[in-house]
């Protein structure tokens, strides 16, 4: 029920208000996206002047801006502990490191610390930002919460819908690439969460099985070029041998990336005949060339 997630919401939001620790600030975030995924869905049906629909409306807006602070503190959380990870894989169990992997992994420090600074200074001023929009917040989300309730959620045809979605959505991307994946990641995202609120059904419990699936392949690709881009600038930066690796890693996620994406296309044609406007084969752009010199080095 909506009414349950508006609740939980509530009591995360107050406390990532409190204290936005990477486990609150996730979860705050995910819930956002999941009501905002299903109070768009709903508008969809319904005359815009209606009071649900304004309800809705609202909601969305505040939630937006709500995301967008929450968003940068999230990516500083999933980098640092990416940096994190790779650090640990670089020293292993090993008695002895050799000198490059203990270079390397001193430059990856110094990244670390760089992120670990950064997310400091965003989560004092998520924090602020919760506190000065709460009231409003909190209204939006009481004004929604009045105006649906008790309103009948029908699964009737969903997985068609979100198939055919998806199909409009593919047909936008004649190539995934570089240049364009995250973007195709971004407008994904809402057709997961909508599935997600309708998991009884088998199909729509499968589209967003594969939605996450596309998402996390892709965001683990968006995350290394980052951390890649970050690694070589900055008035700070230092340290080719770090770049060199993090660079080599986004070469070899991003190639993973596009077969993730071209397998998920092609399961998602042959769900169902409503499906059929999928493009059944994409077309896979080549790595850029830095990244496949990386790669076949």
């Amino acid at each position: 029920m909506l009414s349950d997630k508006i609740e939980s919401w509530r009591e995360l939001l107050e406390r990532c208000g409190r204290k936005p620790t990477k486990k609150r600030v996730h979860a705050l975030r995910v819930a956002t996206l999941r009501i905002q995924a299903e109070v768009e869905d709903e508008l969809k049906e319904l005359p815009r002047a209606s009071h649900e629909a304004q309800a809705m409306i609202r909601f969305g807006k505040v939630a937006e801006k709500l995301r967008d602070a929450l968003g940068g503190v999230r990516e500083l959380d999933v980098w640092i502990g990416k940096i994190q990870g790779l650090r640990e894989s670089l020293s292993g169990s090993m008695t002895y490191v050799p000198r490059s992997s203990r270079e390397t992994s001193r430059q990856l420090e110094r990244l670390e610390g760089r992120l670990t600074r950064k997310r400091e200074s965003a989560g004092e001023k998520l924090a602020a930002q919760i506190g000065k929009r709460q009231d409003n917040l909190l209204s939006a989300a009481r004004e929604l919460e009045k105006s649906t309730r008790g309103r009948a959620d029908s699964d009737e045809d969903r997985a068609e819908k979100l198939l055919k979605e998806f199909a409009v959505i593919v047909a936008e991307f004649p190539t995934f690439d570089e240049e364009n994946l995250h973007e195709f990641r971004k407008s994904i995202k809402k057709i997961r969460y909508v599935a997600e609120v309708h998991e009884a059904d088998p199909r729509c419990e499968r589209i967003a099985a594969q939605m996450k699936k596309v998402q996390g392949s892709i965001g683990e690709w968006h995350d290394w070029q980052v951390l890649a881009r970050t690694a070589g600038h900055g008035k700070h930066a230092k340290g080719a041998e770090a770049v060199e690796l993090l660079s080599g890693l986004t070469a070899e996620a991003f190639e993973k990336a596009l077969a993730t994406c071209d397998g998920v296309v092609r399961g998602m044609a042959e769900m169902g005949p409503e499906s059929s406007g999928v493009r059944k084969a994409p077309v896979r752009a080549e790595v850029a060339g830095d990244a496949a010199d990386l790669k076949r080095a």
